[in-house]
C-alpha cells in the first residue's frame, strides 16, 4: 500500500519542520536548509515496502540537504540508497572525495547511511529514492565506496535499463503482492550489484546473479514486445544473443516454459483491459489484437482456461454495478 504525506497538510509556516521530520521517518536524519521562492515551500513522499526494499517518489522544493558525520551515530543501521532523478537538475556533493556533479533526469546516484553526502536544489524537484539494507547488496565495502556520489548517466550501459525500471517500479508497487514484492526486491538487488560491477570496470559477481540480471532484462524485453504476434523463444535469444537452448534453462526456475510465460502476461494485459468501466468499452476483437493473439478463437480457448469464462463473459461480469451502487 502507498503511503502518502505532504506538507500540505500542515500550514506553510510549519511545512519545513514537518517535511525534515518526514524525511528522517522514510530515509534517515538530514540537515535541510530551505531556499526561499515565490510560492510556500510545498513537498510529499510516496513510500512502498517490497520486500526488505523502501521506495520513496520525493517532491520537493528548493533546498540544501545535507548527512553529516556528527549525525550517523542517530542511525545505526546501514543502508544503501539509489537516487533516481525524475525531474529537476540538483547538485550533487560526495563529501568523502569532493566530486560534485550535476544530475540530469534519469540520472541515478549511489549514496550510503553512513557516507557523507550533500544536495543541492534551486528548483522543485521530484526523486526516486530505492533503499535497500547494506547486507543485502553483495557488494565489498572498498567498491561501494569509491562509486558513492558518483552521477551514474541513465543512459549508458546498464543504467538504461536499470533507470526506466526503477522509475516504473516505483509508479507500480503498491499493486504487487507481498510474494511478487520479494521477488521484485531480489532483482534489483541482483541488477545493482551488476551495475557496480560494470562501474568498477570487472566482473566480481557470480553467474547466479548474472543470469538473474539476465532473466530480468529479458522480462522487460517481453513485457515491451507483447503486443508483437511473432514474439517467440527464439526472437527473444536472438535479440539476447544468448542460444534457445540456454533461454530455456534461464526459465526453467520460474516454474514454466517461454511460451507459456509469453501466454500468460499477455492475458494478464487483456483481462486488465476487459475489466476496465467506461463509456468506450473495447471489443473482445481489438484486446486480442491489442496483445498478440491475431487469432480470436485461439484467445477465446486461452482466456477460459485461465481464468474460467470466456473473454465477453469476464467482460460483461466486470461491466456490472459495483454492489451497493445504483445504476443510472
Amino acid at each position: 500500500m502507498t503511503v502518502i504525506v505532504s506538507t500540505d497538510q500542515v500550514t506553510p509556516r510549519d511545512r519545513h519542520a514537518f517535511f525534515a521530520d518526514l524525511v528522517m521517518q522514510t530515509h534517515f536524519r538530514h540537515n535541510m536548509n530551505f531556499l526561499e521562492g515565490p510560492r510556500p515551500f510545498s513537498a510529499s513522499i510516496a513510500s512502498n515496502q517490497l520486500g526488505p526494499l523502501r521506495i520513496n517518489t520525493v517532491l520537493s522544493g528548493p533546498a540544501h540537504v545535507s548527512r553529516t558525520h556528527r549525525l550517523f551515530s542517530h542511525d545505526p543501521e546501514e543502508y544503501v540508497l539509489v537516487g533516481l532523478q525524475r525531474r529537476g537538475t540538483p547538485r550533487v556533493v560526495a563529501q568523502d572525495s569532493g566530486q560534485e556533479a550535476a544530475m540530469r533526469p534519469g540520472d541515478m546516484v549511489i549514496l550510503t547511511s553512513y557516507g557523507p553526502y550533500a544536495s543541492v536544489y534551486t528548483e522543485p524537484v521530484e526523486i526516486v529514492s530505492v533503499m535497500l539494507p547494506r547486507p543485502a547488496l553483495l557488494v565489498p565495502d572498498s567498491d561501494l565506496h569509491s562509486l558513492t556520489g558518483g552521477v551514474i548517466r541513465g543512459d549508458e550501459g546498464l543504467a538504461r535499463l536499470l533507470s526506466p525500471f526503477l522509475s516504473r517500479l516505483a509508479d507500480t508497487a503498491a499493486a504487487h503482492t507481498a510474494e511478487v514484492g520479494e521477488q521484485l526486491a531480489r532483482n534489483v538487488t541482483d541488477l545493482l550489484a551488476t551495475l557496480c560491477a560494470e562501474r568498477l570496470g570487472h566482473d566480481r559477481i557470480d553467474a547466479e546473479t548474472a543470469q538473474r540480471a539476465l532473466l530480468l532484462r529479458i522480462r522487460f524485453f517481453i513485457n515491451r514486445n507483447l503486443a508483437d504476434p511473432g514474439l517467440s523463444p527464439e526472437s527473444i535469444a536472438r535479440a539476447h544473443s544468448i542460444s534457445t537452448r540456454y533461454l530455456h534453462k534461464l526459465f526453467q526456475g520460474e516454474g514454466m516454459t517461454v511460451s507459456r510465460w509469453i501466454l500468460r502476461r499477455r492475458l494478464e494485459e487483456c483481462r486488465r483491459e476487459l475489466d476496465r468501466r467506461g463509456p468506450r468499452t473495447p471489443t473482445v476483437s481489438s484486446v486480442a489484437r491489442r496483445w498478440g493473439f491475431p487469432h480470436l478463437a485461439h484467445f477465446s480457448r486461452a482466456f477460459r482456461a485461465a481464468y474460467g469464462m470466456s473473454p465477453r463473459e469476464w467482460q460483461e461480469r466486470s461491466s456490472l454495478p459495483a454492489p451497493g451502487v445504483a445504476a443510472a
